[in-house]
């Protein structure tokens, strides 16, 4: 293989992007000439495909103020689906985007996050090399990386490539270079060890419209999370109800445990439970989704039991569930197996 490397300075060439409405543009921090950008979630794609299957990406970035996150984005779909890994002040974060919505909320933990010392306020060499498994990103002139992403949300497919902000950021000299292909641990859904762990991995999902109630299957996440954001667009103001239904063999009382974000409602067997609020509202809150966030006890009768729970949107970001029963013994049961 010859090595090919691509330059983009992103400041003299941005006829070879697309800026969407990112509203970036040249200018200079801390003596090196950069892209600015300081929109909340704006994505900026080369307009040229990545070929490689394997391949580095490189860009040199800098958060000046307290706040501020800036990311590299491959595999895109299209504008509203892409993998995007970012560097925040004290971490680097994998949050894949879809279908518009960051979310984070949804993966978090060791398996997407790694906390760093405080980032801002100058320049970092920020790499990802690709591979269809998965991707390892490493800061700085490390020869370890910083995190290793075991399984791409949007299925190592090949999309175009490009550079993200939320709020101001710099980025400058973005480098794409083909690469050796190298074997990763590819992470897939252990459903049987979810089940195992009396996580509700079976549910189905309503559309946000209350005339017209249709229902769609949907499996949640390796995490154990129902990821809403792969079937609904997440936007303020929109609700949509989940819904499984489970055998048990005996009467049971156990402790249900659950987390969400943004605000749900939970009925077990018709009767309603519990009902809050978890979203994004710093410093209080982060918006995660931990199935640990809150439980409550629950009597489960001998035969079929429910658990419906209406999920609404507050600011556009993750949105979803994990639930946790308690029961190691669940046989899920179909809406068809209901009729």
């Amino acid at each position: 293989m010859t090595a090919t490397r691509r330059i983009y300075s992103l400041w003299d060439d941005l006829e070879k992007f697309d800026l969407g409405i990112s509203e970036a543009r040249p200018s200079e921090w801390n003596g090196k000439k950069a892209l600015y950008m300081e929109k909340m979630n704006s994505v900026v794609f080369l307009r040229e495909e990545v070929p490689y299957r394997s391949y580095r990406l490189q860009a040199e970035v800098a958060i000046p103020g307290e706040v501020g996150f800036i990311g590299l984005v491959f595999g895109a779909k299209d504008d509203a689906n892409f993998e995007l890994v970012y560097l925040a002040p004290v971490e680097i974060q994998y949050d894949p985007v879809m279908n518009g919505s960051m979310t984070w909320q949804i993966y978090n933990g060791p398996s997407y996050q790694q906390p760093l010392p405080n980032t801002t306020g100058e320049w970092h060499t920020f790499s990802i090399e690709v591979q269809p498994e998965g991707a390892c990103v490493y800061l700085g002139n490390h020869t370890e990386p910083s995190l290793v992403i075991s399984n791409l949300q949007h299925g190592g497919e090949l999309g175009k490539v490009g550079v993200w902000n939320f709020l101001p950021s710099y980025i400058r000299n973005l480098s794409i270079e083909e690469i050796h292909p190298k074997p990763l641990n590819k992470r897939t859904i252990d459903f049987a060890k979810l089940k195992s762990e009396t996580f509700i991995t079976e549910w189905y999902v309503s559309n946000p419209s209350l005339e017209a109630r249709y229902w769609t299957k949907a499996m949640v996440e390796e995490n154990g999370t129902l990821n809403l954001n792969r079937i609904h667009r997440a936007e303020p103001g929109i609700s949509v109800e989940v819904k499984s239904n489970f055998m048990i063999s005996e009467e049971q009382e156990t402790m249900l445990s659950f987390g969400f974000s943004d605000s749900i409602r939970i009925w077990i067997n018709d009767k309603e439970l519990y009902q809050g609020d978890w979203y994004w509202n710093p410093p209080l809150n982060d918006g995660r989704i931990r199935p640990d966030f809150a439980s409550v006890p629950v009597k489960w009768k001998k035969g079929i039991n429910s658990i419906r729970a209406q999920v609404s949107q507050r600011e556009s970001f993750g949105w979803g569930l994990a639930v946790k029963t308690g029961l190691p013994n669940m046989i899920f049961v179909s809406d068809e197996d209901l009729k």
